[in-house]
């Protein structure tokens, strides 16, 4: 798709890993594993930390920390929480950085538990019930692999909360029957499970990585456990609650968010290669695997007109019908050395007109969840 280099798949066995750990401590036999990796995250790992912590449940879990050599005090931070709760928290790290992927592979690999829940170190579970909601269901309901909920969006930059997150946008979350549907869903990025609000089945984790390697025991792929949730929509069903049980917190530098443009469209184009790749390997239909295509096309177009890297422009030949008229001009004007001025400013027009449109669509629905509520209190 792309002239990256050939991708390296690693053993997770092989990752530089250390455990510390008070073994006469620890709970011996969680139910639940709450897997939490984190990398220069001071500002809030206490507070994640805290969130597990306060958890009532009824039965035996335990917290495994990732932490993977932070520069910023993040390391003495979760030192000294497995200090003071040995009978809880794990902690592994190693004597370098291994990076996100790695770090989240060898995390994963010391969990105990029947379940995983999830929360990395730059969000929080505000709810004290969050495990046992979701652990309850997921007993008592065998057909069902993975639990999500709604959550709270904390706006770390304008200190700005939005409470209810997922039903403030879209009301609610009516997952589909058809598990074709759930898996464009996810791809679409329209109501995928966010990481903080999921509790899933550690069995079926373990045999989707051990099955696809690229995507899971890889650093070819950006988009963090999206692929994860696509191949589970493929084999289990989701359920999901209503209640916001976790708060995010978007930050202004992170791994999926970030000011610089060119690190934006990279990540964007990664994130359509992996929805190519998979609608490709589930043999999605071709309208489908053609709507990516295009989005792929026109966002690699852009990467390489703002940061000056070709490495997705030897694609396009292979991919010419697939342009949008848009596209095709864009294209067109970086061809032509005489033109080539041209394409930054479009390109600019364009994501200001992105822009706007994902605002006014944000006032609209704020609007209409306003009357809905207006309305259902009148009643």
């Amino acid at each position: 798709m792309s002239n990256k280099p050939e991708y390296s798949i690693f053993d997770p066995a092989k990752i530089p890993c250390e455990e510390i750990s008070d073994s006469n401590a620890l709970v011996k036999e969680p139910l639940v594993s709450v897997k939490m990796i984190t990398y220069n995250h001071a500002p809030y790992i206490a507070q994640a930390i805290e969130g597990v912590l306060q958890q009532e449940t009824s039965f035996p879990f335990e917290l495994i920390i990732g932490e993977d050599c932070s520069t910023d005090g993040t390391r003495e931070i979760v030192f000294e929480y497995q200090k003071k709760y040995p009978d809880m928290i794990r902690v592994i790290t190693s004597d370098h950085n291994v990076g996100a992927t790695k770090n989240s592979c060898r995390t994963e690999r010391a969990c105990r538990g029947k379940y995983i829940a999830y929360c990395e170190g730059d969000d929080y579970w505000h709810h004290p019930l969050k495990l046992q909601k979701q652990v309850d269901f997921l007993e008592h309901h065998p057909d069902i692999g993975l639990v999500f909920s709604d959550y709270h969006l904390h706006v770390v930059s304008k200190g700005k909360l939005i409470k209810n997150y997922r039903k403030r946008r879209r009301r609610d979350v009516k997952i589909p029957k058809d598990k074709t549907k759930v898996l464009i869903g996810i791809l679409r990025c329209k109501n995928p499970p966010l990481t903080c609000t999921v509790c899933a089945k550690k069995d079926l984790i373990d045999n989707i990585k051990v099955n696809d390697r690229k995507l899971h025991c890889s650093d070819y792929f950006l988009m963090g456990d999206t692929q994860l949730w696509a191949e589970m929509s493929q084999i289990a069903k989701f359920y999901y609650i209503e209640q916001a049980l976790a708060t995010h917190n978007v930050l202004e530098e992170s791994a999926t968010h970030s000011k610089d443009r060119n690190k934006r469209y990279e990540f964007r184009c990664n994130g359509a290669e992996m929805a190519i790749y998979l609608a490709k390997k589930y043999q999605l239909p071709e309208n489908v695997y053609d709507a990516f295509l295009r989005y792929f096309v026109r966002r690699a177009l852009m990467y390489a007109i703002c940061s000056g890297d070709k490495k997705y422009l030897n694609s396009f030949s292979k991919y010419g019908s697939k342009f949008s008229l848009f596209s095709k001009i864009l294209f067109f004007c970086h061809k032509r050395t005489s033109l080539r001025y041209l394409a930054i400013p479009i390109v600019a027009f364009r994501e200001y007109v992105s822009k706007l449109k994902a605002e006014t669509t944000c006032l609209f629905r704020r609007l209409v969840y306003k009357a809905h509520s207006d309305y259902k209190q009148r009643l």
